[in-house]
């Protein structure tokens, strides 16, 4: 039964797309207003069972709990950079419900859609591949490691301190940071990855970088509710809404949100079996998420 629900999610995906793009077309109120989150989700589907046609493996075949935990702590790792845009100031969102509820659910269900999709995405690329792709290896020294975590505290430092100069540290700090933290503590990193001469993990998280990118911002162009960029030296020549270079900073970002995840679901799965903790992690998050909504309506909402 599982197995048919898994392959049957490609047909019910492309019918919420395609259904969601037809209303939008015909310029219903309510998908201007959700389209954007209509078409992620209805991707996951679809993503989720071309993986698990092509591997016997996807995110949902695995287990829906986790899912569920990679979807809610996905909405934790974007709010982090929705921080560094109260200071650095380079979008803003338009558009959006006037109701307080409906905005904030839709703020979940958008930035819950990150980590899933990219994983999807990434899960999709690395079976492409062959594993004889880049079969070379790199040692990467040990002083490397406390280097790099130094340069990430630093880039941080400089990313808030001085914005409009060094604005493309954002998308670089946690990849220094998080990578040989990681590594340390025995998680999934890039590092180990090129020690062993492993290239496939790495490239496929490089092309999912570049295909969230492009699918997050064709469907931002097109919907109702929706942001806009204002980048410092860089808001020129926009491809939709997004200044053409900028896309270069969804690759180092697609890094970024795996380093992440990783530290994450490594602390989820330490926690599996102390229920009283998990449960105030989890009201403390909530806790946590509705500051953040009520700081970008506050800060980022334009109107």
């Amino acid at each position: 039964m599982k197995e048919r629900i898994l392959r049957l999610n490609l047909y019910f995906g492309l019918l919420i797309f395609i259904f969601s793009g037809i209303f939008l077309i015909f310029h219903l109120p309510f998908m201007k207003t959700w389209f954007f989150i209509f078409a992620w989700w209805s991707f996951i589907l679809i993503v989720d069972s071309l993986n698990f046609r092509k591997t016997k493996t996807s995110l949902l075949s695995q287990s829906f709990k986790d899912f569920l935990f990679k979807a809610f702590i996905s909405v934790f790792v974007w709010l982090l950079f929705e921080l560094f845009n109260l200071r650095l100031r380079n979008w803003t969102y338009h558009s959006l419900p006037l109701n307080f509820v409906e905005r904030w659910l839709g703020f979940f269900m958008a930035f819950a859609s990150v980590i899933p999709a990219m994983q999807e995405i990434s899960l999709f690329f690395e079976r492409i591949l062959s594993r004889k792709f880049l079969r070379f290896q790199i040692k990467v020294p040990p002083a490397f490691h406390k280097w790099s975590m130094f340069l990430g505290v630093i880039s941080i430092f400089l990313a808030l301190s001085w914005p409009r100069i060094f604005l493309p540290l954002v998308w670089l700090c946690f990849i220094f940071f998080l990578e040989p933290l990681n590594y340390r503590l025995k998680n999934r990193t890039f590092l180990e990855d090129l020690e062993r001469g492993e290239w496939r993990r790495l490239s496929s998280w490089l092309m999912t970088g570049l295909i969230t990118g492009f699918l997050w911002e064709i469907w931002n162009f097109w919907a109702g509710a929706h942001w806009q960029y204002s980048l410092p030296y860089l808001n020129f020549w926009k491809v939709f809404e997004m200044p053409v270079l900028g896309y270069l900073g969804f690759l180092p970002f697609a890094l970024e949100v795996f380093a992440l995840s990783e530290l994450l679901d490594a602390g989820y799965r330490k926690l599996e079996k102390r229920m009283l903790l998990k449960s105030l992690i989890f009201v403390l998050l909530l806790l946590f998420y509705a500051g953040c909504f009520y700081l970008i309506d506050t800060f980022s909402v334009v109107d």
